[in-house]
This record gives structure tokens, sequence and C-alpha cells, in this order.
């Protein structure tokens, strides 16, 4: 499933082109935007839950510049790595042009107690969403 978003002109930096850490951003809410669509609620989780899962890594490769007012599609693909981490690659392209891509980023996310912080299996709703991709 794709998201899409029109870059905005708080996205971009004085030249008017996206600025990295907004363009990581606009990742993250495709993937907030997946967990939603697979029946993850964020805030039952972030309200109820003993685990957290943070992200513990990310990276990001711009292909072609994006400017203020660009529709972007973002296609965000989880893959499972143990029981505790997954890692989602995220494919940025112009909308409706797919076959121009403009940007790569991946994020690592670890499970973990909230108290300890040490290491937790993943909860099954997210294996689930994982396993659907």
């Amino acid at each position: 499933m794709a998201y899409h978003r029109t870059v905005q002109l708080g996205d971009t930096d004085a030249a008017g082109v996206i600025y990295f850490a907004k363009l990581l951003s606009i990742c993250h809410e495709a993937y907030e935007f997946e967990l939603q669509e697979h029946g993850i609620n964020l805030r039952d989780f972030l309200c109820s839950s003993k685990t957290a899962i943070p992200i513990v890594h990310a990276e990001i490769d711009f292909l072609k510049p994006l400017f203020c007012r660009d529709k972007v599609e973002v296609v965000a693909l989880p893959t499972l790595v143990n029981q505790n981490r997954f890692v989602v690659d995220y494919q940025v392209y112009l909308f409706a042009q797919r076959q121009q891509l403009i940007a790569r980023s991946k994020t690592i996310h670890l499970c973990i107690d909230i108290m300890t912080r040490e290491k937790q299996p993943l909860p099954e709703s997210w294996l689930t969403w994982i396993a659907s991709n």
C-alpha cells in the first residue's frame, strides 16, 4: 500500500529543495499509515503497552531532488530480521510516475521492554503486519 503526500514549503530548505530530515519524517508518516491500515492503533499501543519499538537506525539516499508542491508516493516494505527486530525499506517516487525513483530510505526497529530497556519479542499484531507484506 502506498502513502501519498505533497511536499510543503516548510519541508524545504532555503533553496526550495526538501530537507533530508523532512523526507525521513515523511517516510515515518508512511510507516504509521501502514500500521493504521493493518489495524494497529498506535495511540492504544503507546498508552497501554509495556513494550516500545524505537528506531535504532535510519538512512536515506537521494537520487533526485524534491521541490515544494511535488507530490510523492512512498512505499513502505517491512521485513522481519528476528523475533525482536525488523527493517522497513522505503521507496519514494514522484506520484503517478512509479518509474522515477526519487529516494530510498531504511529504518531499523527494535522491540524493548519500557522499564528494563531489554529486548522483547515483537507483539503478534506487528508480526502479522510484517508477514502480510
